[in-house]
């Protein structure tokens, strides 16, 4: 009798840390998951190594604004980009005399490092076609960030999700 009760504990630890790991792995794939900034591209809102909760669930939604802060599989090499989304479908993005428009109307963007945005090629003007979206980084200084100035617009369906809580380091915890 004492061997089949062990038995019975021992299967029911068995399926409560499976479960466990099942109901982990759902969330880290389709609801909730974590990302570490690599580099100073979204400078000064987010920092390099700075630790972010991603929301996946929007990235199935697709509802997508104008300054949410994603990350996407990036166009250009292996890994992931953080941005943010300065255009979405149907906008016309615009460069002239180092400042952002979209729509023709000048935006104003308090979370830049710089007050002046440069361009990363010839081009100054991008339309965002149905499913893509436009994004740069935070880091407007010279060589700050690879984005779409640089690769164009990217595809919504290679948004990973909208990253919206810093939980690392502790002394800027808090929500994006």
């Amino acid at each position: 009798m004492k061997k089949e009760q062990e038995n019975s504990v021992l299967m029911d630890w068995i399926s409560l840390i499976a479960t466990a790991l099942i109901i982990a792995f759902v969330i880290h794939s389709f609801i909730l998951s974590s990302t570490i900034i690599d580099g100073s591209s979204m400078n000064p809102t987010l920092e390099d190594r700075d630790r972010l909760l991603v929301n996946k669930i929007s990235a199935h939604i697709n509802r997508y604004q104008h300054g949410d802060i994603v990350e996407f599989h990036a166009p250009d090499r292996d890994g992931d980009y953080i941005k943010r989304i300065i255009g979405l479908p149907g906008d016309t993005v615009e460069i002239l005399d180092n400042e952002v428009y979209v729509n023709g109307q000048k935006i104003h963007e308090n979370y830049t490092s710089s007050q002046i945005t440069l361009l990363t090629k010839d081009q100054n003007r991008w339309v965002v076609e149905e499913g893509q979206v436009f994004v740069m980084g935070d880091n407007r200084m010279p060589g700050g960030s690879h984005d779409s100035r640089s690769f164009d617009t990217i595809d919504m369906d290679s948004i990973v999700g909208i990253a919206f809580f810093r939980f690392m380091p502790l002394s800027r915890i808090g929500r994006l």
